[in-house]
């Protein structure tokens, strides 16, 4: 690595865009720039994955991206992108640790087409995921993601269009634990819930020892707090830790009256320098904890 590397990283919800820029140098990590901004693209939308379109999207991506990057003053070749639990196929399903890697690859296939009766393999990038046990030992449960790849040949296309290149896909809530383990590594000792709260659904997860052991995503009523506190209750955690943009201090002190659980309110800049020259600072800090997903797929050098 370079002495100073840039990596530009973009959490895609729907419509809305959320971006931090991180600058990787042998004395630390700094925030160089951050902002959202809302597309014009529905990403939640069917179309955003058929051939059909795909060149005139692309173009109204890039200028949208570059729009943000002359506001922000970001200056990253490596683009990241995490995605929604909406956008890709995740389904946990046990694994056989007898399995062959080819037949392995073939159960892969067999349950994504349990998932999507027509779907043709050749289509989806399809990735496992280790999830650990109980215990927090690598045990018998894994998670399949699936996506389709003229999806991930769009994000390429985008990033060649900006004279850079893709350096992780991956999905958001997954970037916010590594957000949350990275400024919190005292939780790779404790079983720690990681809620992640929008309009409509929580993305929750288990951490294990720092490892994933269990995430789902999960309706809920903005009124009842309990869904949150019957999460982390049931998978025995000790500790709640909230992030996105419907987080506030406000919300964590109520959930704090009814549960028994520590929770705490995650700030995703805690051990990366915020120097008062980035545009909107005061802006950023204070709207920190929906830039959690983004920061954890920014730190990350290598994949």
């Amino acid at each position: 690595m370079k002495n100073i590397e840039r990596y530009l990283a973009f959490i895609i919800e729907s419509r809305h865009i959320t971006a931090v820029e991180i600058a990787h140098s042998p004395k630390g990590k700094t925030l160089t720039a951050a902002g959202s901004f809302d597309s014009e693209i529905d990403f939640d939308s069917p179309e955003v994955y058929g051939e059909a379109g795909s060149g005139t999207r692309e173009r109204i991506f890039v200028k949208e991206i570059q729009s943000f990057i002359r506001k922000t003053g970001a200056g990253a070749h490596f683009f990241s992108f995490g995605l929604n639990t909406r956008m890709a196929m995740l389904q946990q399903i046990p694994v056989e640790s007898s399995l062959t890697d080819e037949e392995f690859n073939l159960h892969l296939e067999w349950e994504l087409q349990n998932y999507f009766p027509a779907a043709s393999p050749e289509q989806y990038v399809i990735q496992p995921y280790a999830l650990v046990g109980d215990d927090g030992i690598a045990g018998s449960n894994a998670m399949i993601i699936s996506l389709k790849k003229s999806f991930v040949n769009f994000l390429n296309n985008v990033c060649n269009e900006m004279h850079g290149s893709m350096h992780i896909l991956d999905i958001d809530q997954f970037c916010a634990e590594g957000a949350i383990l990275y400024n919190y590594p005292h939780l790779t000792q404790k079983r720690t819930a990681v809620i992640g709260v929008d309009e409509e659904t929580l993305d929750a997860g288990l951490l294990i020892n720092g490892k994933n052991s269990n995430i789902k995503t999960i309706r809920w009523n903005k009124k009842d707090l309990s869904t949150i506190g019957n999460y982390a209750r049931e998978h025995g955690a000790e500790v709640i830790y909230l992030h996105g943009r419907m987080v506030n201090q406000k919300l964590v002190d109520q959930l704090k009256e009814i549960s028994p659980i520590d929770v705490e309110l995650a700030d995703p800049f805690r051990k990366i320098a915020l120097p008062a020259t980035i545009k909107n600072v005061d802006e950023i800090k204070m709207r920190r904890q929906e830039y959690t997903a983004a920061v954890g797929l920014a730190v990350r050098e290598e994949e």
